[in-house]
């Protein structure tokens, strides 16, 4: 989670929630293999990577297909922590929810995305949210 994004979410949920921010989808997947989550906030579609091999400086901005590729590698691994992707674009809803994101939620939504962020706190690690 970008640092200037972080202000806005320590208010969800009363303020109750301790927050660590990533600028990159490989320092997120780097913390999650050295210490559990309770839950992961993706406020990007096109999030970047700092360093992946196989991409040369060009292409580590991949679009959508940027978030698609941190979820499958959190699937991957065999992280079990919710994973919420927050965005505007609708378009991409339904291929983040079928690469393993708990839930898809516009971020103007905040009602909705302090809702979210509460059942994913309290459900089961993999399940999706009751609708």
């Amino acid at each position: 989670m970008l640092p200037l994004c972080r202000e806005p979410f320590k208010h969800l949920h009363g303020g109750t929630y301790q927050i660590e921010t990533l600028d990159y989808c490989d320092d997120a997947l780097m913390a999650l293999r050295q210490q559990p989550f309770d839950l992961v906030l993706v406020l990007s579609l096109n999030a970047t990577w700092r360093a992946w091999l196989s991409l040369s400086k060009p292409t580590r901005f991949m679009g959508a297909k940027s978030a698609i590729i941190f979820l499958q590698q959190v699937r991957a691994l065999h992280i079990r922590v919710p994973v919420l992707v927050v965005s505007q674009f609708p378009y991409a809803k339904e291929e983040v929810l079928a690469n393993g994101a708990f839930a898809f939620v516009d971020p103007f939504d905040e009602q909705e995305l302090d809702r979210l962020v509460a059942l994913a706190l309290t459900a089961d690690r993999q399940g999706p949210p009751c609708e």
